[in-house]
């Protein structure tokens, strides 16, 4: 990220698996941001912050963030629209008086454009409660901090759904920093064994949602201590919960420990 406002990266076709199309990459806020360079290995941008990316403060600190997505191609059938567009990457740049410029970048599931975006039949939710899922934190805050060993309360739930039989399986549930340099377990089916502070699995208790389509699970806040790459230990932590949706009409919906 230059002194004169430009991201400047490159993107590897090989990034991904399938391989990306470096000529079919844009800036996803304006199609006209498009690649410096191109080969078939590999497309270098050079882009304004301010014209191709977006900025948002975050406390005392000024983040730029630009995602750089392909262009969606679709094939349409009778009964719909698909398309094996390869994920896209999130760059990303922060400025905090007094300290070193960071630059940093995920690869992320693809978000498809207003032609063909649906809220589909199904939605499911990952929130965080306040307390004793009384109330929730809005889906974009800012980053929370909590002291250590302080209980956080977790809830996965089925949105929009259509029919009250269908079962809700959470299947894995990881926490992880943003840099990707570690991962804890949090639960496979069941709570980690080698976690020492156990995760708690309660049941939901909300009157218009079937228990059967909420999954809930307190955690002991924790922290990734800085090792070999990993070098921040004040580093923001997420979390993300492998899914089904599953109807008892088709078989057993096995809940593992829940």
């Amino acid at each position: 990220c230059t002194i004169d406002r430009h991201f400047v990266f490159s993107v590897p076709a090989a990034l991904t698996e399938p391989p990306l199309s470096p000529t079919m990459l844009v800036a996803a806020s304006n199609s006209t941001c498009k690649p410096e360079r191109v080969t078939s290995n590999y497309a270098l941008f050079k882009i304004p912050m301010d014209g191709c990316g977006t900025r948002r403060v975050v406390g005392k600190t000024v983040v730029y963030m630009v995602e750089v997505i392909n262009k969606v191609q679709t094939i349409s059938l009778n009964y719909g629209t698909i398309t094996r567009d390869s994920p896209v990457l999130l760059v990303e740049c922060r400025f905090m008086p007094g300290a070193l410029l960071t630059v940093s970048y995920v690869v992320k599931s693809p978000s498809l454009g207003p032609e063909i975006h649906t809220q589909g039949v199904f939605g499911v939710q990952l929130r965080i409660s306040k307390a004793h899922y009384s109330s929730y934190y809005p889906q974009y805050h800012q980053p929370m901090q909590m002291l250590l060993g302080k209980p956080l309360y977790l809830e996965v739930r089925l949105l929009n759904s259509p029919d009250p039989s269908l079962v809700l399986l959470v299947h894995y549930c990881v926490a992880y920093p943003r840099s990707g340099k570690a991962v804890w377990v949090l639960l496979y089916n069941c709570p980690n064994p080698y976690d020492p502070a156990q995760l708690q699995a309660v049941s939901s208790q909300h009157p218009t949602s079937p228990q059967s389509q909420t999954r809930r699970f307190t955690i002991r806040t924790f922290q990734f201590l800085p090792d070999g790459e990993f070098k921040d230990p004040d580093e923001e932590i997420y979390f993300m919960c492998s899914t089904e949706i599953c109807s008892p009409r088709d078989g057993p919906c096995v809940e593992g420990c829940f």
